[in-house]
């Protein structure tokens, strides 16, 4: 596996004024992706009264990792995000690992059509940003 991310949760007030917010409807959430002076990414997460993401998702950072073979990784452990394509190429679920949220991907995409603007068309994680 190879480090992708980590993600944190926030207060809906210290991301909601930046233009690069994408808010998903599917899980009443909100995500800025961050950049940082060690150019580790981080996506900072804020969740609106009517998500149904696993509490834990909501209340813990995790750690995301992709993986060549989801299927085979998601077998046995305590998934907290079912398996889903967010948007084309890119396919992700949440497992408990020790009590750690992490989130596992599996992806055709390279690191610049994720984090860029290409990968969202079409997306069901963020229509609203089509």
């Amino acid at each position: 596996m190879k480090f992708h991310h980590i993600g944190k949760p926030v207060p809906l007030a210290q991301i909601k004024d930046d233009p690069a917010i994408k808010y998903s409807s599917l899980y009443d959430m909100y995500s800025l992706d961050q950049l940082n002076e060690l150019g580790i990414p981080v996506e900072l997460h804020a969740f609106g009264p009517n998500s149904s993401l696993d509490a834990r998702i909501q209340a813990e950072s995790h750690v995301a990792f992709v993986t060549d073979d989801i299927q085979r990784d998601l077998a046995g452990q305590e998934i907290i995000m079912d398996l889903y394509q967010p948007f084309a190429g890119y396919q992700c679920a949440m497992i408990l690992l020790k009590g750690v949220p992490v989130e596992l991907i599996q992806t055709t995409l390279s690191e610049a059509e994720i984090w860029g603007d290409g990968p969202f068309k079409d997306s069901i994680l963020y229509p609203e940003n089509n």
